[in-house]
């Protein structure tokens, strides 16, 4: 097996020290241009590939971001993952990906293996609004920008999105269209997280503005998946609840509403109007296709790295960043 290529092999065959070709390699300054095509053309002969873990140690950056994540079942997360790595890419970085499950536990393990892999920093969906294992590692120099929830600290940064008046978007377009008889498909858990009441609350709000019956008895909750929202949408039908509107958690659970209601020969738009949230890809591939509150995960992958870069260069990241959302009117609503 022939021997990997090392920087002096490139420095012998370009006539330059070693370290002309650590410069030229991190793109620093001290050496003119006929210079650089020459390390560039050593490289590229020798097929030389800096070893990542000695330019660390030098530089304290590995060109690497870790993104952590729930799950990747929900179409959502996944999506999210895309945005972000594509925004990382476009940064010439590499990113690093990891699923918690909803365990705190797990997560503290995650940023405790970034934190040894000396990550450039991590952008994080953390489960349930935890805020003490940020603090932990953020504390111990791992620069971290949160994803969905309000905190800042040393070392830490948020990216929002307005959840509160994408749902009341949601919710009035369908007091708009004339639905008066409403109904939320939640998920389970939300009365009991700091991070998951606002939809609730909005949809709470939104009805009385209107001057529209709210009770407890019109937000039924079960687990925001596909799955879950079926068995939602199959409670509130069986349950003899009126219901000419629905406003469903995320994208999942409107589409297994979409399910029911088709189960139980009840047309959308015709008889109930449906609007979910978040704006997955399959949105528009659903017959009818789904209205739906879009979050922008380009944008926000876009806006968590250049935080990073911003919190790594001593700038103010005390204030948190904020990503619009907007209304897609499909015609399930």
């Amino acid at each position: 097996m022939p021997s990997r290529s090392t920087i002096y092999d490139v420095a012998a065959l370009a006539g330059v020290s070693p370290r002309t070709v650590s410069r030229v390699v991190n793109d620093e300054a001290g050496f003119g241009e006929a210079t650089r095509l020459r390390v560039l053309d050593a490289i590229e002969k020798l097929e030389y590939r800096p070893n990542m873990l000695a330019r660390a140690l030098i530089t304290r950056r590995t060109g690497t971001i870790g993104l952590v994540v729930p799950q990747m079942i929900d179409p959502f997360f996944a999506e999210l993952v895309d945005g972000v790595q594509a925004a990382v890419k476009a940064s010439g970085r590499t990113t690093i990906i990891a699923k918690h499950d909803d365990d705190l536990a797990e997560f503290d393990s995650i940023l405790e293996t970034l934190s040894s892999f000396a990550v450039d920093g991590a952008i994080v969906y953390s489960p349930g609004g935890d805020r003490a294992t940020l603090f932990k590692h953020t504390l111990r120099g791992l620069p971290t920008v949160a994803l969905g929830m309000e905190i800042s600290g040393t070392n830490l940064g948020s990216v929002l999105w307005d959840i509160t008046g994408g749902a009341e978007l949601g919710i009035e377009h369908l007091v708009t269209i004339g639905c008066t008889k409403l109904v939320m498909l939640s998920r389970t858990g939300t009365r009991n997280s700091p991070q998951l009441p606002r939809r609730e609350t909005a949809f709470r709000h939104t009805l009385q503005s209107a001057g529209l019956q709210f009770s407890e008895a019109q937000v039924v909750r079960k687990d925001p998946t596909i799955d879950g929202g079926r068995s939602a949408m199959e409670a509130v039908l069986a349950s003899g609840t009126p219901v000419d509107g629905v406003f469903a958690y995320n994208d999942a659970m409107a589409i297994g509403a979409l399910q029911a209601l088709a189960l139980a020969g009840l047309r959308v738009p015709h008889d109930v109007a449906l609007v979910g949230f978040n704006d997955i890809a399959l949105c528009s591939a659903l017959v009818p296709q789904l209205t739906s509150v879009r979050l922008d995960r380009v944008g926000i992958g876009r806006e968590a790295v250049a935080l990073l870069d911003r919190m790594r260069k001593g700038s103010d990241h005390r204030q948190p960043v904020f990503v619009d959302v907007e209304l897609i009117v499909r015609q399930s609503a």
